[in-house]
């Protein structure tokens, strides 16, 4: 943030109503030592505890930066666990203010941005405001002018439709700023004076001080040097006054640079160190930048190269290296330092990268000059060829535009018939679609609930038809032998059929349980799916989770039969040593899980088995979503989601 004075749009209203400590305080310290007290004092209401946090981070972001984000971060902290978002967008905003005078414009736009957000949600016009006017400073130090010039006239609209005065002149000071970069001084100075007269109406000394400082700036650049001196004095003396270590630091950049063309040098030193002493206190780089740029000015003009040489270099290293302009101007006043010093070698290499910086610079402006060159010859050819021919299309136009309605209403005509056609054919397609998909659903379903009650029937009728005959046979078997005396290998046999027979009544009743176990019917799926689990000696875990009251009962079978198809496919076909099967019930909804640890398989393959597209057709005929995930070596997993209807 170079010349930004964004810190002078806070409204300090709120400060009153946090504790009579808090005004009262005149000294500096104490009035921090008495903010810092509230912050820490859980005792005190979460409120007051917040209003300090945005006190401290606002008014320290121009002091001390790092303290200044701390207190941001420590609201923020303050807010977790809370339903209150009191605050939140000041907190947002603080800390892209601090990210921004670091120059991390990513981080401060980020922040920016979410305090924007907060203040759009709560209406909140003031803050929404200064986000504006912060974004449009932002762009403005990325020389991204069009932006910015778009974030200044939102700022303006919302201040005077509030009666923002202050705030107002703010954004018409950085308006002045943006045009003082351009080199626009004498738009420049207009804003700056106007922005002037309102700060002094209202005894607005913060950003009085700016606008003194970029005036005495411009005033420099212009040789205007009394009037610069006097700017800039006015700024140092309300900078002082105020604590601002930034702005003071600034100003005393200007004030080396008055020493500097008296060839005054031991002021012009002492002023320049003492503002990079500020801005390091206060982690300003653009500052820092400047204040090593006058130190290195100063010591050249003394002929200590050595000492300009090494303040030259420290700049150097705080320019990022998208920063071609900058680049260009430090490595230019680094070239005649490496001359006086006869370091031939170092002066040939600056020279080079700055005239590859320079001709990277120029490739630029000879492209968008040929180009706007190209495009005004182009437009003035077309202009003559338009003025030549005037006279001679006239007619042709008016008899053109009349031919053209008609065609034109022709057309439309055509189309609109064309849109109508494709329209009702589409809507036809959709709904035949939509017709069989609601027939095959109704098919599936009618099988799948005749494939229940078959299975139903045919597990009844050999448990209570079948299993009953065969119990019977070996009752009447036993009784015969009992009252017959048998050699000893007719016993033998006798036994053996006996057994066979045993064997026969537990196949029955395994076949029985497997087309429809009893516990389901019974008791329901969680105890019908436990024992089907329990059956293997495998490792396969089962877990029910939520409520456990019954479902529609073909629901029911439906679910037990999908987990019984995939547990039985992941044995046999897997390979797994490890299988869980899990099941949540919700009041309007149930789903289960079958996971396993096997070999899986690659889901964009061609697969042979139909077992899953059955398992597929099952849960879609009771509008569920089944999710497949699987990968070959890394098991598989199978998830799904079916709607309780009540």
């Amino acid at each position: 943030m170079v010349f930004g004075c964004c810190f002078a749009c806070k409204n300090n209203n709120a400060k009153q109503n946090i504790n009579e400590i808090l005004v009262t305080d005149t000294v500096f310290n104490s009035w921090l030592d008495s903010l810092e007290w509230v912050t820490n004092n859980t005792n005190l209401p979460l409120e007051e505890r917040l209003l300090a946090c945005d006190i401290l981070s606002f008014d320290l972001v121009y002091i001390d930066i790092n303290k200044s984000k701390s207190y941001a971060k420590l609201g923020l902290e303050l807010l977790k666990g809370t339903k209150k978002d009191l605050l939140l967008g000041s907190f947002y905003r603080n800390l892209g203010m601090a990210y921004a005078i670091q120059e991390n414009y990513d981080s401060a736009q980020l922040y920016y941005k979410n305090a924007l957000t907060h203040a759009i949600k709560k209406k909140n016009e003031d803050l929404e405001s200064f986000i504006y006017l912060a974004l449009g400073l932002l762009y403005s130090d990325i020389s991204q002018y069009k932006l910015s010039a778009e974030y200044y006239e939102k700022a303006l609209k919302l201040c005077e439709k509030n009666g923002f005065k202050r705030r107002y002149s703010t954004i018409i000071s950085n308006i002045g700023i943006t045009h003082y970069k351009m080199s626009n001084y004498e738009l420049a100075e207009k804003y700056f004076l106007e922005a002037k007269e309102v700060f002094l109406k209202n005894e607005y000394y913060q950003g009085l001080a700016h606008v003194y400082l970029n005036l005495g700036r411009m005033y420099f650049d212009q040789d205007r040097i009394e009037e610069a001196y006097e700017a800039s004095t006015e700024s140092m003396n309300i900078f002082q006054s105020t604590g601002d270590k930034s702005g003071e630091a600034l100003a005393l950049i200007n004030m080396s640079r008055f020493y500097l063309l008296g060839k005054n040098y031991d002021k012009s030193l002492e002023n320049s160190y003492q503002s990079l002493r500020l801005a390091e206190e206060v982690g300003y780089p653009y500052v820092i930048r400047d204040a090593f740029s006058y130190l290195s000015k100063i010591y050249y003009e003394m002929g200590n190269y050595k000492q300009s040489e090494y303040f030259t270099l420290k700049q150097l290293a705080l320019i990022d290296s998208t920063a071609i302009t900058e680049l260009m101007l430090v490595k230019r006043q680094l070239i005649p330092i490496y001359i006086q010093q006869s370091k031939k070698n170092e002066a040939i290499s600056t020279l080079e990268k700055y005239n590859a910086l320079m001709r990277e610079v120029n490739k630029v402006e000879v492209q968008n000059t040929y180009l706007e060159l190209q495009t005004k010859y182009e437009t003035e050819k077309k202009e003559l060829k338009i003025f030549a021919l005037e006279d001679e299309k006239r007619f042709m136009m008016w008899l053109g535009i009349s031919g053209g309605i008609v065609l034109l209403l022709a057309l439309i005509t055509f189309f609109l018939l064309w849109r109508w056609t494709v329209q009702r054919k589409q809507l036809a397609e959709t709904q035949i679609k939509q017709f069989e998909q609601e027939k095959q659903l109704v098919a599936t379903q009618s099988v799948l609930d005749g494939e229940t009650r078959e299975r139903a029937r045919l597990a009844r009728d050999l448990h209570d038809g079948l299993g009953s005959m065969l119990t019977g046979v070996r009752l009447n078997l036993q009784e015969i032998k009992n009252g017959v005396k048998l050699e000893y290998a007719d016993v033998e046999h006798f036994d053996k059929a006996l057994g066979l027979l045993d064997e026969s009544v537990r196949e029955m009743r395994r076949v029985s349980h497997h087309l429809m176990p009893d516990s389901l019917s019974r008791f329901g799926l969680k105890p019908a799916v436990n024992d089907f689990c329990r059956k293997f000696s495998a490792n396969i875990t089962f877990d029910y989770f939520g409520d456990e009251s019954r479902l529609d009962p073909n629901l029911e079978v439906m679910i037990y039969r999908t987990i019984h198809e995939l547990v039985n496919n992941a044995l046999k076909h897997s390979g797994a040593d490890s299988i869980m099967v899990q099941i949540m019930q919700e009041p309007n909804r149930i789903s289960f899980t079958v996971e396993d640890n096997g070999c899986g398989f690659d889901l964009t393959a061609e697969t042979k088995g139909i077992g899953l597209q059955n398992i597929r057709t099952r849960i879609t005929a009771y509008n569920g979503n089944l999710l497949v995930d699987s990968r070959a070596g890394e098991g598989t997993e199978i998830n799904v989601e079916l709607k309780i209807e009540n």
